[in-house]
Order: structure tokens, then C-alpha cells, then sequence
């Protein structure tokens, strides 16, 4: 019972942080100000957590992980297009929720992240178009890697902003079907 009421605690922490990291931004955001939205203590909060900054490490968590997903996804060089614009649909996807506390506060967030990235979003990207592109590519399957890529980020999260946060599978097959459309000559 204590372990669930300390995990509920613990989960409710979080929710606020992302809320206020959101709103105010990582820099602009205090341990106090967590605090006194939980209606507790900061005292009683570094129980939970030791800093603001391990605070993000533990929302970041489950995103870093769905990153690494992708990277090793993406370093398969003999990934099909579907496969790989499948395995971007659902990355976006499960890293909605911190889209919103990463354009609150680019900059601090962005040297936080590189911090903990194994690869830059720069050269993530620059990978998956490529693979996309296909060796030796022409400027015309360059541009379309580009185009399908841009529609499965784009519609992603076009997708779960009009729905309850959560991509339903017709939504997903769509979207794959418009990259893969975008992709095609």
C-alpha cells in the first residue's frame, strides 16, 4: 500500500513537472514551484526525487529509451522504408508528451538532451533520409525522403493532437500509406 501510494506520489510529481516545464520551461521552473502544485513540501518532495534535474531524467527516461529503439532501428541499413517510417510513427507517438516541455525552454532543453543523446536529433534525421533516399541518391529521391518523413512527424502529431493522445491504428495506417506515397516516384 505504501509502495503504491509512494509510485502515485511519484506519478503525480511527474505530471506536474511537465506541466510547469511546459508552461515555464526547464530553467524557469523551481523545485518550489513543483512543490506548491503537489501542496507539499520541497522537503517532502526530494524524498521522491534528489533534484529538479533528476526529475527530468525520469520523464526523459521512456523517451531516451524509445530513441535508442529508433537508432538501432535506423542502423539496420537493410530496414525497408515502411519499416523504418513505422518504427518514426511510433517513436513520435510515444514522445508526444514532451514536445511541449522541449519547445518551452529550446535552449536549456537542448544542451540537456545532447548531454544524454547518443546521437543528435540533427544526425538521426540526417540517417533516416538517407536510408530512405537509398544510396546514391538523386536530388529527386533526396526531396522525397524529406517529404515522407515531414508527413510521418507532421501527421503523427496532427493525429494525436485531434484524438485523446493516443494514435489508433487506422490513424497510423494512414499515415504510413501518405509517407510511403511520398516516398514512391
Amino acid at each position: 500500500m505504501a509502495a503504491e501510494r509512494r509510485q502515485g506520489t511519484r506519478e503525480r510529481i511527474l505530471a506536474i513537472a511537465r506541466e510547469e516545464f511546459a508552461q515555464r520551461g526547464y530553467s524557469g521552473t523551481t523545485i518550489a514551484d513543483i512543490a506548491r502544485r503537489l501542496g507539499t513540501t520541497t522537503a517532502a518532495l526530494y524524498y521522491h526525487f534528489t533534484s529538479k534535474a533528476d526529475i527530468l531524467d525520469s520523464l526523459l527516461a521512456e523517451p531516451l529509451a524509445a530513441y535508442g529503439r529508433l537508432i538501432e532501428q535506423t542502423a539496420a541499413a537493410s530496414m525497408p522504408a515502411a519499416a523504418l517510417l513505422a518504427a518514426y510513427i511510433d517513436f513520435t507517438a510515444e514522445t508526444r508528451e514532451l514536445i511541449p516541455v522541449i519547445a518551452a525552454d529550446q535552449s536549456a532543453m537542448r544542451a540537456l538532451l545532447d548531454e544524454r543523446l547518443p546521437r543528435s536529433p540533427e544526425e538521426m534525421t540526417a540517417a533516416i533520409i538517407a536510408a530512405l533516399a537509398g544510396p546514391q541518391p538523386s536530388r529527386a529521391a533526396t526531396i522525397r525522403a524529406h517529404a515522407a518523413f515531414a508527413v510521418v512527424k507532421e501527421a503523427t502529431l496532427a493525429a494525436l493532437a485531434t484524438s485523446d493522445g493516443r494514435l489508433a491504428a487506422p490513424d497510423r495506417d494512414e499515415i504510413l500509406t501518405a509517407a510511403l506515397r511520398a516516398l514512391s516516384e
